[in-house]
């Protein structure tokens, strides 16, 4: 597979990657043209070149991705020059890493009006979006025709389970009833977020009952509910579009996990 189809590949399946990629080269370096994808872990796919400078440039992309930004890096490949790296090419290497962040993959449990209303915005701003409900004749790919995947039971306890929740998972609770149990899975995962629509004394009864059940403090204070930003919404359009706002304000605030202490040792090569 051609680097540039892997690249397609993984941004397609909603990964979180970095393309490092030579803009420039002057004078002697190991290579004119490369590229190299890297990921979280420091792991790469190509080369820029290999020696001291591919082995910054991966460090540079790790930090990149921890902050979420692109940016261009320039290497002197020269041992003698003021600023210069440890090589002795004599060469100056520019590279440009521009940061693939994953999107968020919303989990809307429930499939009502407001759920409707979500699973339009999500089709405007191009996010992947599932459908989770109890109900036959809500749940259906004619009023979801989107959504990457529907899942209905009964048991709507075992149709969040099917979702298959990840770290990329933002669960958005707008059910008809059983919010407790929904809420009661969804916190079993390590999902990026989960909010809840809910008024605050129904919020204060689900929250005391969950306690009841072995829900800690720690996972209560990780729902959002009452759920979205304070705009002063009142119709389910408004509400959806706070709902929203506040997935998208948080997506872009989240930072992934902290592999800087982890970065193996590269060889140098």
């Amino acid at each position: 597979m051609l680097l540039m189809e892997k690249v397609a590949m993984l941004n397609r399946q909603n990964e979180t990657f970095a393309l490092a990629m030579i803009i420039e080269a002057k004078g002697s370096t190991p290579r004119h043209v490369g590229k190299m994808i890297v990921y979280r872990d420091g792991t790469i796919e190509g080369t820029v070149g290999g020696g001291l400078a591919e082995h910054f440039i991966i460090e540079e992309s790790v930090k990149a991705l921890q902050t979420g930004k692109s940016k261009i890096v320039e290497y002197k490949l020269n041992r003698h020059a003021k600023d210069g790296i440890q090589m002795s090419c004599g060469g100056t290497l520019r590279v440009f890493i521009e940061v693939y962040t994953s999107r968020p993959e919303l989990v809307l449990a429930g499939a009502g009006h407001l759920a409707h209303a979500l699973s339009r915005l999500a089709d405007s701003l191009e996010l992947p979006y599932c459908i989770v409900d109890d109900r036959l004749g809500y749940a259906t790919k004619e009023r979801f025709p989107n959504a990457t995947n529907i899942y209905v039971n009964e048991d709507i306890e075992e149709a969040l389970l099917a979702a298959n929740l990840t770290d990329k998972s933002y669960v958005i609770i707008v059910t008809k009833d059983g919010d407790d149990r929904v809420l009661k899975t969804a916190l079993q995962f390590p999902i990026a977020y989960v909010g809840m629509v809910a008024s605050k004394r129904k919020v204060i009864t689900i929250f005391e009952k969950l306690k009841s059940e072995g829900i800690t403090k720690e996972q209560l204070e990780q729902v959002h509910s009452p759920i979205g930003l304070e705009i002063g919404a009142e119709t389910t359009e408004e509400i959806a579009i706070s709902i929203m706002g506040e997935i998208i304000k948080l997506s872009k605030e989240t930072k992934p996990i902290n592999l800087t202490g982890s970065l193996k040792k590269l060889p140098v090569r």
